[in-house]
């Protein structure tokens, strides 16, 4: 399972092009994909390999690629939150529709859940449905921990290994050098929710909860 904290904002566009481009529980094609995101083919491949090792998506080579239940749940709580948004700029704010929309599809990859709530209480949107949404559980078939889980999810002395790494950053050489890379095994020796002490192969290390978040590790 990928918290939404875990997901960085190409990781949920990708998402949402997915999701606006499928129909009728057809697959989407990389080419379609490739030509909605204007990224090319191999840079696509390589997102949605990612999505899938994390079971976001269902990607098979020439056969296009469709959401999970997991990644449907994803697409539609960023459908929840760029509606919010895009109501609040238009109808309080007073801005035209057609900059909202651009703005509002900004804002929903950082919008937190306290300010999404209170845009939604403000709004008055249904909380009953709006509960349903947040109260949706990945994985709803399995009673099971999570196969795949962010860094900031582990417990303390728990071992791990690093599946997925998300948004590739000038710190990624780094963290492969102190052992922190996919395929590499991990304990959690320290959690507190602002920062993780983590022991590799390597050595030890200390993350704070942003980048934490976005080292997916496997139970």
């Amino acid at each position: 399972m990928a918290s939404m904290d875990a997901l960085s904002e190409s990781a949920e566009m990708m998402i949402k092009n997915i999701n606006e481009l499928a129909s009728n529980g057809e697959r989407v094609r990389t080419s379609d994909l490739s030509t909605k995101t204007e990224l090319k083919p191999a840079t696509v491949t390589e997102m949605i390999q990612r999505l899938g090792e994390i079971g976001l998506v269902d990607y098979q080579p020439y056969h296009g690629v469709h959401l999970t239940k997991q990644g449907q749940h994803v697409a539609d709580v960023i459908d929840h939150r760029f509606n919010i948004l895009q109501r609040f700029l238009t109808e309080i704010l007073g801005v035209e529709k057609e900059e909202a929309a651009e703005v509002a599809c900004r804002m929903e990859h950082i919008l937190t859940r306290d300010v999404e709530n209170r845009l939604s209480n403000f709004l008055g949107v249904d909380k009953e449905a709006e509960s349903d949404l947040f109260c949706h559980k990945v994985n709803v078939d399995s009673e099971s921990e999570p196969e795949f889980i962010p860094l900031t999810n582990f417990k303390e002395g728990k071992t791990g290994k690093v599946r997925l790494i998300l948004e590739k950053s000038e710190l990624t050489n780094t963290l492969e050098q102190a052992g922190l890379s996919p395929g590499r095994t991990v304990i959690v020796k320290k959690a507190n929710g602002k920062s993780y002490d983590v022991e590799t192969e390597e050595g030890s290390l200390s993350l704070d909860s942003d980048l934490a978040a976005k080292i997916i590790i496997q139970n």
